[in-house]
């Protein structure tokens, strides 16, 4: 009897560990989203800190732990208690929650123009890594329909032609091991057939007979439609003729890419150097070609992958053969055959003018007194 009445006033002062974690309890929802936070954001004095009570809030909304969870519910209690002094009249909460709203706003402020450097990041390199139509054609077949070359290809598109690809050859080997299944049934019912003639009709429930045959071939012939079909829609693709509009989209690229070609090999010939420059600059010929040169055809070789049309580079290219678009340019260095008298006259009187100069000057500096 005295074991019974002490384990009744022991027995509710047990602690009783609940089946569900206390994040799902109302016995923590509840004050903490109904009392704490809209107390947090109703008792804000400005705008500012609101914002910082939410993003707070969605922050640790996460949290599992008891220990962590408790010291932000404790911390939120506090501020709660901070903002109502304020609002009462509290000047010294009144002040230090002002500047605190400072401080957040300042903040903001320098991550909205973070935000806005890595949006501008993000949208430079999806610009450079966009897939750009190159006017070229990705002939249609069992895999793909009809579509235009792209540089980069997207990945949708590539993983979707090898997906094909692989199941065609699952779908090729399922296909045989269907034509053996079919086979291996024949076998059988031939087999059962023969049995029922040697047992003189008392062979009475064969397992493989012409009645359980479409039992049997059921299954089968749905996978084998399923194969067929896919077969089928493979033949319409690679059959699909391109639209009108795809073709007009693609020899219009194809018109940008010459023209922007033109535009850079323009701005080449201008000296600008251009990273397609640089490559051109930097290869040589085949490894077996240049086995064979000699030193002064590998300077040659060299010389004549220049972009210029003047000068040494011009007279090289001159005696390799190559076609240049203004071929007496290269002239130009060494004067016209027409203006060579008024150009010697030229250099004669800059050279007298500069002799002058010089003879002034010297004149002028024996004439300074020494210190």
């Amino acid at each position: 009897m005295f074991r019974q009445n002490l384990a009744q006033l022991i027995s509710p002062m047990r602690r009783i560990r609940p089946r569900v974690p206390f994040w799902e309890l109302r016995a923590h929802r509840v004050p903490t989203l109904w009392s704490l936070y809209r107390g947090l954001l109703r008792e804000a004095p400005t705008e500012q800190i609101r914002f910082r009570v939410r993003m707070l809030f969605r922050k640790y909304r996460h949290l599992t732990g008891t220990g962590a969870t408790k010291t932000q519910l404790l911390k939120g209690y506090k501020w709660l208690d901070t903002f109502t002094q304020a609002n009462n009249g509290n000047k010294r909460c009144q002040d230090i929650l002002l500047r605190y709203s400072g401080l957040i706003s300042v903040r903001c402020e320098k991550e909205r123009w973070r935000q806005l450097i890595r949006e501008e990041v993000l949208w430079r390199t999806k610009l450079r890594w966009r897939p750009i139509m190159t006017g070229g054609y990705l002939r249609a077949s069992i895999f793909n329909k009809p579509l235009p070359r792209l540089r980069p290809q997207p990945v949708h598109i590539s993983m979707m032609i090898s997906k094909r690809r692989w199941a065609k050859e699952r779908q090729a080997g399922r296909l045989a091991q269907l034509h053996e299944d079919i086979t291996l049934i024949n076998s059988e019912m031939e087999f059962e057939k023969g049995l029922k003639q040697m047992a003189g009709g008392k062979f009475q429930s064969p397992f493989f007979g012409e009645e359980t045959k479409h039992e049997w071939m059921r299954p089968i012939k749905a996978v084998q439609t399923q194969i067929y079909n896919s077969f089928h829609a493979g033949v319409d693709r690679a059959t699909t003729p391109y639209p009108p509009e795809l073709l007009a989209a693609i020899k219009e690229a194809r018109k940008e890419k010459i023209a922007n070609k033109t535009r850079e090999r323009e701005r080449e010939r201008k000296g600008e150097v251009l990273p397609r420059t640089i490559e051109r600059m930097n290869q040589g010929p085949p490894a077996h070609v240049l086995a064979t040169m000699s030193t002064e055809k590998r300077v040659m070789d060299k010389v004549v992958r220049s972009v210029g049309e003047v000068g040494y580079v011009a007279k090289v290219k001159k005696r390799l053969g190559f076609k240049l678009r203004e071929p007496e340019k290269w002239k130009v260095e060494g004067g016209w055959e027409l203006n060579k008298l008024a150009l010697d006259k030229a250099a004669r009187d800059i050279s007298l003018q500069n002799k002058g100069r010089r003879r002034h000057d010297r004149d002028v500096h024996d004439e300074q007194p020494l210190p």
